[in-house]
């Protein structure tokens, strides 16, 4: 089994509503996925090296900003090597802000920079996903993630 964490920030319950849709698009045969919510400073970077791949969701904060709890994660994850990690970013946001879902933008760079690789499509949701266009962007990340985890592990075992 290829292990999935699905970890996320969600103030409004939006972006913990997409996290529990991508959920649905992982394969239970192929997938064991663990569902968890960053709490205030209690996520240990260490406990990422667990998984195969890593789907993070966070909500974006007033005009483009980080969420505290994000930001907090952050500096925690800039201590750990990702290298080997498949990683997918989504996040829901407001259009009524300049930086609409910005915080989504400036996770894959984290995460980039923490070598992970980071699936290019993103979800971006204004406020709760449930437009068409919205259900085909989850689709699409969790179909992309599948397909880079399933090439990335058998890469892995070739060599």
């Amino acid at each position: 089994m290829i292990h999935v964490l699905i970890l996320y920030a969600s103030s409004t319950g939006n972006t913990e509503e997409i996290a529990s849709l991508l959920e649905q698009h992982l394969d239970p045969k192929v997938y064991t996925v663990s569902l968890e919510n960053i709490e205030m400073g209690d996520t240990d970077p260490q406990h990422l090296l667990q998984y195969d791949g890593i789907l993070f969701g966070t909500y974006t904060y007033d005009d483009g900003d980080l969420p505290f709890e994000t930001e907090l994660f952050c500096d925690t994850l800039r201590t750990i090597d990702l290298t080997g990690k498949v990683v997918g970013v989504f996040g829901s946001g407001d259009t009524a802000y300049d930086g609409f879902c910005s915080a989504v933008d400036l996770m894959k760079v984290e995460f980039r920079n923490q070598n992970a690789q980071v699936i290019q499509h993103s979800v971006k949701v204004d406020l709760s996903p449930d437009e068409k266009e919205d259900l085909q962007s989850i689709e699409k990340l969790a179909a992309e993630f599948q397909q880079t985890l399933l090439n990335s592990s058998a890469d892995h075992k070739v060599r």
